[in-house]
């Protein structure tokens, strides 16, 4: 008996931004099309706290439980948190739901923070430490970024999207590949004036190939995944790991052209809006691969088995 990914709820709250937003910036919607395969992305306003946005993706896997005080642990990820102490997550259990009695904490690794978030969960729930984990991921990218920016701005957006690992009989044991390279630590960083530096042609580079061997690694470390989801960075990145993996004979998933890089939480919401489109069955083992800031790397391949009767 193995842990897996048995629900998963989204929150995308906000205004829908539409690339004629950045005319305003010299930017077109063509250019921002060909360079980054993006048409839109949403943006929650300045004024709601990240806590309200995470607890909505949490609530509905909070209620469907038959018992929610089994949840040993929320892991709230995220990179655009400006509140250091405290953290975030013991608010967001509240708001969410939960009982007193659960572990929380805060997790920063960037765009990588989805995979090392699940990694550490389905680890606490093998390990016997946790029936059951809550991982969610929220952003508010549009608040790092300089709004006049022409490399940046266009490419982030908002949202939130949660995940509940539990042991089930029928899941087999999770596999995880991550890496790091403290000396990269200047192709992404944010700035002390504000906003994020990208070093754009090394990280294109490395992206795909931290990604595209991540891949590689699950698959001949099986069970193999039945889809393989990157990190939605921006869609000729993704466009160069689907030509790599497409000897691995799954799908791969791109959904960056209306949501745009919403860091930690783009593999979750394109994980949910491929479910909820119905190009995905309701089972499956998921491959999660990203490339984030720090440098970081890595990948996990896990089984899931979403509720009959639900959507993302």
């Amino acid at each position: 008996m193995s842990a897996g990914i048995v629900d998963l709820a989204t929150a995308k709250p906000g205004r829908t931004i539409d690339n004629d937003h950045f005319a305003s910036i010299g930017l077109t919607d063509a250019w921002i099309r060909r360079r980054s395969g993006i048409a839109a992305r949403s943006w929650l306003p300045d004024e709601t706290p990240l806590t309200e946005v995470a607890a909505e993706a949490c609530a509905p896997i909070v209620t469907r439980m038959a018992d929610p005080s089994s949840v040993g642990a929320l892991i709230v990820v995220s990179t655009s948190v400006r509140q250091r102490i405290p953290g975030i997550a013991p608010k967001v259990a509240q708001l969410a739901g939960l009982g007193p009695s659960v572990l929380t904490f805060d997790l920063n690794a960037a765009c990588c923070g989805f995979v090392y978030g699940l990694i550490t969960g389905l680890s606490l729930c093998d390990a016997g430490q946790a029936r059951s984990v809550l991982v969610c991921s929220v952003e508010a990218m549009s608040r790092l970024v300089d709004r006049t920016d022409r490399q940046t701005a266009c490419l982030f957006g908002d949202g939130a999207a949660a995940v509940l690992l539990e042991e089930r009989a029928e899941f087999t044991g999770f596999r995880q590949v991550a890496g790091c390279d403290g000396a990269q630590e200047g192709l992404m960083r944010e700035t002390d004036a504000g906003g994020i530096h990208l070093d754009g042609t090394q990280v294109y580079d490395r992206a795909v190939r931290r990604m595209s061997e991540s891949a590689q690694y699950l698959f001949d470390h099986g069970p193999a995944p039945t889809v393989l989801i990157g990190h939605q960075a921006n869609g000729r990145i993704l466009e160069q790991v689907r030509a790599f993996s497409a000897h691995l004979g799954v799908p791969f998933v791109n959904r960056i052209e209306n949501s745009g890089n919403t860091s930690s939480a783009t593999i979750p919401l394109a994980f949910a809006a491929e479910l909820d489109a119905g190009s995905l069955p309701a089972a499956g083992r998921l491959g999660a691969v990203a490339y984030g800031a720090g440098e970081a790397w890595g990948g996990v391949s896990v089984d899931y088995r979403m509720p009959a009767g639900t959507t993302p």
